[in-house]
């Protein structure tokens, strides 16, 4: 371990707490969003997934500022680049939680310690949690899933910013690498559940990107809504193709178990490919990379896409 990790290591619950930040050709902003990780863990594993060569500089000063860069040749998708990052963390030191993070999440002060705080409120109210979510993300409540013994649970939190005892890991094993990236949290979320772990919620919140607002458009004329532009929220096109293969892979594993959800979900989808496609540029694109993400995902095919 560097000197900067060093004096970075923080006392406290933040000492048995490793931070796994994914990074996929980030921007510079990466590295303070890692720095202030490194004031909340004990140790930070930034994960390359194949960025390739036009990224070093970005990933030297990672490690200037005392994160562990771990770099994968090729883009191996969000499940392999976790568990390369987990592996990793557990390697160096012997964390009791691993905190998983996005490259374009920001976890201010205080963030840690209160993930790490609802989990001993959750032991100490005899619920062993399986993972622990923040209650909120960029101003939106994550799903609520009631209440046990006054302890807040919460359903398919969203990996980043998720706190994973590693007891949960030893239990349940490690992320679904062959879903590629879409819907591997919440397969782990439910795997955790199905395994009487729950997901718990800490009375916390990130900052995190959430897609991308475009203005609504029909036939190449603006919508308005209440005098103003109206907005939608869309992925990139190609990740349409994992979000809906991905639901039927998902959905098949969990539908004996879980029928209302995985009907939920696909309506869900489907809702949101329809206001997309009536509003959003982009339409053709976008259905082609549905069509394929469903043939795929009813022939049962997994890992990185060729529409990818």
């Amino acid at each position: 371990m560097s000197q900067t990790q060093m004096q970075l290591r923080p006392s406290g619950s933040g000492a048995g707490v490793a931070g796994v930040v994914t990074a996929f050709r980030p921007f510079p902003e990466i590295v303070s969003n890692v720095e202030s990780l490194l004031r909340q863990a004990a140790v930070v594993v930034v994960v390359d997934d194949g960025s390739g060569p036009g990224f070093d500089h970005i990933f030297a000063a990672l490690a200037e500022v005392g994160a562990v860069v771990l770099r994968l040749e090729a883009n191996s998708g969000i499940g392999a680049a976790l568990n390369a990052g987990i592996h990793k963390a557990r390697e160096i030191g012997d964390p009791e939680y691993i905190v998983t993070v996005d490259q374009d999440s920001y976890l201010p002060a205080g963030y840690v310690q209160a993930l790490h705080s609802a989990a001993a409120g959750a032991k100490t109210s005899r619920i062993e949690p399986g993972l622990i979510s923040p209650a909120n993300i960029h101003g939106n409540p994550v799903k609520r899933k009631g209440s046990r013994n006054g302890i807040s649970l919460g359903k398919e939190p969203i990996q980043s910013g998720l706190m994973i005892p590693v007891a949960t890991l030893d239990a349940i094993g490690e992320f679904s690498e062959e879903l590629f990236i879409d819907l591997v949290d919440t397969e782990y979320y439910y795997r955790a559940l199905d395994a009487g772990l729950p997901t718990i919620l800490a009375d916390t919140e990130f900052d995190h990107s959430l897609g991308t607002m475009v203005d609504a458009r029909v036939f190449g004329r603006s919508v308005a809504a209440m005098g103003r532009p109206l907005k939608v929220r869309i992925a990139a096109t190609w990740r349409y193709y994992y979000i809906f293969r991905n639901r039927l892979l998902v959905g098949r594993r969990y539908f004996s178990r879980h029928p209302a959800w995985v009907a939920a979900g696909i309506w869900t989808d489907l809702r949101h490919l329809l206001v997309v496609t009536l509003l959003a540029p982009g339409r053709s694109a976008r259905l082609k990379s549905v069509f394929y993400g469903i043939a795929d995902g009813l022939r049962g095919r997994s890992g990185r896409g060729d529409f990818h």
